[in-house]
């Protein structure tokens, strides 16, 4: 026999009140189906948002309407039953079919008349409406808050939500901007890999922000490979839209050392945390298949240890046919070539004064590439606004129309980032200069004497694209380091000097820190600790 029961839905927005809401609804329905004398059979409740078709109770709810089992459904308001237009035409049709007896609320009951589905149809209108109007708004609000460069969500690791005043804004976290900075120096050090670096990470204390339900927790690897892939640590609110808007949080990185650690991130072979500590895992590959090589360690009958880097890969079904490589006869070889990139004593004092000129020169001229920007950015954003009109009179189709228009805010966030950012002091440049400078001066001797990390660290900052074939390196020095090869030759340091200018002026004046000394090798020092542990505990067997 077809039963009355009570529906009791509140949105999931508040645990705390949600919870009160359903039972005061409940207590409030009781009490009005023992006043009409109805027999209430079974009570459902749901915390879930109406907004949208899909909730499960009441979908099974509309399933036993259509088989008969229910007579009339007790609710609150008809805005607990339905908010969109899919569950109100369920409920409305199943009135007019007469699969429903009535839906009863405190103020009325709507029955299948002609009148009560009207009002009722009238109810739900209005409450979709709301639910319409209120969507419209949050994302009015939001865009004005984007563009305002100040996120709707929280900000990563680093960064603090402010509420101290009018408006919610984004600080530094005293706590932890510095150690995330940190991270990132370690992997465009080249030092260690994101694997290490969540090792560090917790070995330093860095826990998540905590809150009241979650948070205080290492970082974990896909947590920090997403942390360096986020662009919102280099100033930039990317939505996953694809809309991208400049954000007025401090940023944390500059927009090129972003883009050298996604194409770290981008390196296939990326070097994976092993036992024993090979300088070069990961960084090479083969001349043949394009595979990246694997280090071998062999230890001889004498106790001699040696260290091969081997091609793993197969080609035509057979072994890959490219010898491997000694790491003796590679390092004896990166030796030869760091020592034609050395640069004489002569020749580095020579430079830093005759750069010094340039610079100042050079860094008085910078306000006509500023002009160059900021005409670019107004030639973007009107190129925007003809787009929209083009849009209006309907002779851009909405697919191209928003493909353009997602590129053309994203070229404009990335051109006011670079208008934001300001010029170095030219002792702060000079400075930079004369780093490179110095540590090519002593190239041969801190690779000779370096530990694997070090000399893992000088190769990844001197080095690109290296491959190996018939058991030899090739590789191209970076900049500014290719500059140097030849300066023993005095007719050669002129050219130099005129190419560290240009130089220094396409990377925008944002020179980076060469090598940044934090921690010292914790990480090879720790796991040559435990190698050094396990062969005492194993002499110690015998």
């Amino acid at each position: 026999m077809p039963s009355h029961v009570i529906y009791a839905r509140k949105s999931t927005e508040s645990d705390d009140r949600q919870i009160l809401s359903i039972n005061s609804q409940i207590h409030e329905l009781k009490l009005l189906a023992l006043r009409r004398g109805l027999q209430v059979d079974e009570i459902l409740t749901e915390a879930r948002s109406a907004k949208a078709p899909g909730r499960p109770v009441f979908g099974q709810l509309m399933k036993r309407v259509h088989r008969g089992e229910i007579a009339g459904v007790l609710c609150w308001k008809m805005d607990r039953i339905a908010r969109n237009h899919f569950d109100t035409g369920q409920i409305l049709q199943a009135l007019a079919d007469g699969k429903l007896g009535s839906v009863i609320t405190p103020e009325r009951s709507y029955t299948s008349d002609g009148n009560d589905r009207f009002l009722g149809g009238f109810e739900l209108g209005i409450s979709t409406k709301f639910i319409d109007d209120l969507r419209s708004n949050v994302r009015r609000g939001n865009r004005a808050r984007f563009q305002l460069g100040w996120p709707n969500y929280r900000p990563p690791i680093g960064y603090l939500e402010d509420r101290t005043g009018a408006t919610t804004s984004v600080v530094k976290d005293p706590e932890r901007f510095t150690l995330v900075r940190k991270m990132w120096d370690e992997l465009l050090s080249g030092r260690m890999n994101p694997m290490a670096i969540t090792r560090w990470a917790e070995r330093s204390g860095l826990r998540t922000r905590k809150t009241a339900a979650q948070g205080g927790k290492p970082l974990t690897f896909q947590y920090v490979y997403r942390l360096f892939t986020n662009p919102y640590f280099m100033g930039l609110i990317r939505l996953k839209s694809g809309e991208s808007y400049k954000g007025a949080h401090p940023p944390m990185v500059t927009p090129s050392e972003f883009e050298q650690v996604q194409q770290l991130l981008g390196r296939p072979g990326r070097s994976h945390q092993v036992r024993h500590v090979f300088a070069y895992a990961g960084m090479l590959r083969c001349g043949v298949c394009g595979r990246t090589l694997v280090p071998e360690l062999h230890i001889k009958r004498s106790g001699k240890r040696f260290v091969y880097y081997r091609c793993r890969g197969r080609t035509d079904g057979s072994p890959c046919p490219n010898p491997c490589l000694p790491e003796v006869a590679f390092e004896r070889q990166l030796e030869a070539d760091l020592r034609r990139l050395t640069l004489p004593r002569e020749a580095k004092e020579w430079i830093l004064e005759n750069i010094r000129a340039k610079l100042n020169l050079t860094l008085s001229q910078r306000g006509a590439q500023r002009g160059a920007l900021e005409e670019a950015l107004a030639d973007s954003r009107r190129e925007s606004d003809a787009l929209l009109t083009l849009k209006l009179r309907g002779q851009v189709d909405d697919g191209t129309f928003e493909g353009r228009r997602l590129g053309l805010l994203d070229r404009q966030a990335k051109l006011q980032l670079d208008l934001d950012q300001a010029a170095p002091a030219p002792e702060a440049l000079l400075a930079r200069v004369q780093q490179a400078l110095d540590f090519s001066a002593s190239l041969p001797k801190a690779f000779a004497e370096g530990d694997p990390v070090r000399r893992r660290q000088i190769f990844h900052a001197i080095c690109a694209n290296p491959t190996v074939r018939d058991k030899k390196a090739l590789y191209k020095a970076n900049e500014p380091w290719s500059f140097f090869e030849g300066s023993g030759l005095i007719r050669t340091w002129c050219p130099i000097v005129e190419r560290l200018r240009t130089w220094i002026i396409e990377r925008n004046f944002q020179l980076p820190e060469l090598f940044v000394d934090i921690d010292e090798t914790d990480e090879v020092r720790r796991r040559a600790g435990v190698l050094r542990r396990r062969k005492k505990g194993a002499h110690h067997q015998r």
